[in-house]
């Protein structure tokens, strides 16, 4: 897998990375088992399963493009909608249609869609209680698409 120009994300550089060794490791050894029920995790609970999903929404919008085509659009508008539908929660997916109802989907540019998301997860945080985040464009391109450079490794 090529090292290159595709591959500016930072979670790409540690994917490559991952897979170079996977498949090193698949050479030497057997397939991993998964027939020991023993050694299943326990489903994740709201709190896992809320954390993992703000992180890929808010890094996804952070990387959707800056001048969208219509298909894009299209589709990140379907994946909102298949998030409410289809969250494990029923309480939490039957509040998201209904916040996507009274403010739908911002997808014309990468900015008014990063802002949507940052207002809808303070409008849930408001809601359990915790702080909001300040939904500012450099705020949001720091946290969720370039990181501290004192903090993060980068693999621009």
């Amino acid at each position: 897998m090529p090292e290159d120009e595709d591959c500016k994300r930072p979670a790409c550089a540690d994917t490559v990375s991952m897979l170079k060794s996977a498949m090193a490791r698949s050479k030497n050894t057997t397939k991993q088992s998964y027939n020991n029920k023993a050694t299943w995790p326990c489903p994740p609970g709201k709190d896992e399963l809320g954390s993992s999903t703000w992180t890929l929404l808010h890094t996804m919008s952070a990387w959707y493009p800056d001048n969208p085509t219509k298909e894009d659009e299209a589709m990140m508008k379907h994946m909102m909608d298949g998030l409410a539908r289809f969250y494990p929660c029923t309480w939490c997916a039957a509040d998201f249609q209904e916040n996507v109802k009274k403010s739908p989907v911002r997808t014309e540019t990468r900015e008014s869609l990063v802002m949507w998301m940052c207002e809808q997860h303070n409008i849930v945080n408001v809601k359990i209680g915790k702080p909001t985040f300040p939904c500012s464009i450099e705020n949001l391109d720091l946290r969720w698409r370039k990181g501290d450079p004192n903090k993060c490794k980068s693999s621009h």
